[in-house]
């Protein structure tokens, strides 16, 4: 079966995270995984990158905040945030463009993961950020899977 998947994640206390998501799902579903000191969001609504670009904006006035979309298992948008500001991007496809922008010092984390599978990409940049890249490369389907088969962890949230 072919993925598509969107992970969001921010450094941030659960709590605050929790606070803030709160009435800002715009109708959708979101899953909260916490994941010390990382917190994962799994949002329902996920083809539009422009739309996860504003959220992971906002997100990011928490913390520090990471996206991963990966479209069909062939193309990937990695997007890292601070202060309200996305600060590296990683796009690479036919329907998301190809994009390269990131500091001195993350340039050659991004050249090499452009030149992985996407999901492949995912796994590694999670790992870099200290993220686990099992945790960066699910998305909300796999997590509703997971809760209609009963095997969904105590500690996740479902916002609605």
């Amino acid at each position: 079966m072919v993925r598509s998947f969107l992970s969001l994640h921010v450094e941030a206390p659960l709590e605050r995270v929790l606070a803030w998501a709160q009435g800002k799902t715009l109708g959708a579903g979101v899953y909260l995984v916490p994941d010390p000191p990382w917190v994962s969001l799994y949002h329902e609504a996920q083809e539009d990158p422009q739309a996860i670009r504003a959220f992971l904006e906002e997100l990011s006035q928490l913390g520090k905040a990471l996206a991963f979309l990966v479209l069909a298992e062939e193309e990937l948008l990695f997007l890292l945030a601070e202060g309200g500001k996305v600060q590296a991007e990683l796009a690479q496809g036919t329907e998301l463009g190809e994009r390269l922008i990131a500091p001195l010092e993350l340039k050659p984390l991004l050249e090499k993961a452009s030149r992985m599978p996407p999901v492949s990409a995912v796994q590694a940049l999670a790992a870099h950020f200290g993220l686990h890249p099992d945790h960066a490369a699910l998305g909300f389907l796999d997590l509703l899977e997971a809760e209609e088969e009963g095997d969904l962890p105590e500690e996740v949230i479902y916002l609605e």
